[in-house]
C-alpha cells in the first residue's frame, strides 16, 4: 500500500450514508475559493437523477473545487468519497481525469502523490492502477525525484525491475499495457543501471508489427546503454538482438545496429573492423557516453569471453593476440575478465595459459551446439 503521507480523515465525510455525495458537493463549494454559480444546483440534478458518472464530470470541470480539494485537510477522505462515486460511474476515463486534474492544480507533489496513491489504493482495474501508478512515476520524476528512490517511499520501492514485473505478471496485464508504465519507470529512474533495466522492458513490449517512432527512439537508448556498458547488465542484455524493436534499428540507424552486434557477439578485430569503415573513431561521437576507450577495454574483455567458451585451455599468446596486447598484459586483462563476474579461470605461470573453469556464453548458434557435442563425446570417451 502506498502511504507517503499519513492523516485522519474526517468521520462526517469518510460516513457513506445516502446524503454522503450531496453533503462532498457542498463541502467542494465551501472550500473552494469560488465557484459556477450552478455547480450546486448542477450536482444536485446530477445526483437525483442517480447520474454518477455526470456528477463527476460536472465536479471535474469545477477547477475551483479541485484546487481546493487539493489544498484541504480532509482531502484524502474527499478522495476515498469520489473513488466511491467512480465506482458507481464505471469510466475508466474519468480517474484519468480526476488524477491529471490533481496534477493540474498542484503546488505540493508530495501530498498530490499521495492522494494519487490513496485513489490507487482504491481501484480495482488493473489498467486504471497501472496508469495511477505511472502518473505518480512521472509527477515525483518531474517534482520530486527523492520518492522514487527505495528507501524514501513505497513508491520509490516499486523502482524495481524484478518486482514490477512480477506485479503486472499476477494482474495477467498484456505487454503493450505494460508500456506506459515502463517508460514512466525509465524516464524516473534513479540509476544509470536502473534505467537501462526498465528501457528493456519497454522493448520487450514491442512486436515487429507496431514498432513506432517511440519505439525506435527507446531502441536508440537501450543499444547506446549495452554498447556503453555490456557487461553490468550482461544476463539482461544478451538476448537484445533478437528483441523486434532493436532489429528495427538496422534501417533506422544501420551504424549502431552493425555496432552493438559486434558488442554482443564479436571480438575486437571486428569492432577495429567497424572503426575502420565507419572513418574512425569520431563515429562514436554521436552517441552519448560511448568513449573509445571504454569501447576497446569492454571489447577485450567480451573477446576473452569468447575464447574461454571455446576453448577450456588457453595460451597466453593466443589470449595476446586476440586482445591486440602484449604477453605480459594478458593477465590483466585475465583479472579483468574475472572481476567482471563474466568469467572464472586460473593463470598457469609456468606453462602460460589460461585455465577456464566457467564461463558466459554469448552466443549460442550452431557452433557452439557443435563445441557442446565435442566436449560430450569427449566425457564419454573418458568416463568408458
Amino acid at each position: 500500500q502506498y502511504n507517503t503521507m499519513s492523516r485522519v480523515g474526517s468521520s462526517a465525510l469518510v460516513n457513506v450514508a445516502e446524503d454522503a455525495e450531496l453533503r462532498l458537493v457542498r463541502h467542494l463549494a465551501q472550500v473552494a475559493e469560488s465557484t459556477s454559480p450552478s455547480f450546486v444546483q448542477d450536482c444536485e440534478a446530477c445526483i437525483s437523477h442517480g447520474d454518477a458518472a455526470k456528477l463527476m464530470a460536472t465536479i471535474l470541470t469545477e477547477q475551483g473545487a479541485i484546487r481546493a480539494l487539493s489544498l484541504d485537510e480532509d482531502a484524502l477522505s474527499v478522495v476515498s468519497l469520489l473513488a466511491a462515486l467512480l465506482d458507481r460511474a464505471k469510466d475508466s476515463q474519468l480517474v484519468d481525469q480526476l488524477a491529471d486534474s490533481l496534477i493540474q492544480v498542484s503546488t505540493d507533489a508530495t501530498k498530490t502523490i499521495s492522494l494519487l496513491a490513496s485513489l490507487y489504493n482504491m481501484r480495482s482495474d488493473a489498467l486504471e492502477k497501472i496508469s495511477l501508478m505511472a502518473k505518480m512515476i512521472r509527477l515525483a520524476t518531474e517534482r520530486e525525484p527523492s520518492l522514487l528512490e527505495p528507501h524514501v517511499s513505497v513508491l520509490g520501492k516499486w523502482m524495481d525491475a524484478s518486482r514490477l514485473p512480477s506485479m503486472l505478471d499476477e494482474w495477467k496485464v498484456e505487454p503493450v499495457s505494460r508500456r506506459p508504465l515502463y517508460l514512466a519507470a525509465s524516464e524516473g529512474a534513479p540509476t544509470a543501471m536502473a534505467k537501462q533495466r526498465f528501457t528493456l522492458l519497454v522493448l520487450e513490449t514491442y512486436t515487429s508489427s507496431d514498432v513506432d517512432s517511440q519505439g525506435l527512439r527507446v531502441s536508440e537508448e537501450a543499444a547506446i546503454g549495452a554498447i556503453r556498458d555490456p557487461v553490468s547488465l550482461f544476463e539482461q542484455q544478451r538476448n537484445i538482438l533478437s528483441l523486434p524493436a532493436i532489429q528495427a534499428l538496422e534501417k533506422q540507424s544501420p551504424s549502431l545496429f552493425a555496432l552493438l552486434k559486434v558488442f554482443q557477439e564479436g571480438k575486437l578485430e571486428d569492432y577495429f573492423s567497424f572503426i575502420q569503415a565507419n572513418g574512425g573513431e569520431g563515429v562514436l561521437q554521436q552517441w552519448e557516453g560511448v568513449s573509445a576507450d571504454n569501447c576497446v577495454r569492454y571489447m577485450r574483455i567480451l573477446s576473452l569471453c569468447s575464447l574461454a567458451a571455446e576453448h577450456e585451455e588457453i595460451p597466453y599468446e593466443v589470449v595476446a593476440s586476440t586482445l591486440q596486447t602484449s604477453s605480459e598484459d594478458v593477465e590483466k586483462w585475465v583479472i579483468a575478465a574475472v572481476s567482471s563476474g563474466l568469467l572464472s579461470a586460473k593463470m598457469d605461470q609456468l606453462e602460460n595459459k589460461v585455465v577456464v573453469e566457467r564461463c558466459v556464453v554469448r552466443k549460442f548458434d550452431i557452433d557452439q551446439w557443435k563445441a557442446v557435442q565435442s566436449r560430450l563425446h569427449v566425457w564419454k570417451q573418458n568416463v568408458g
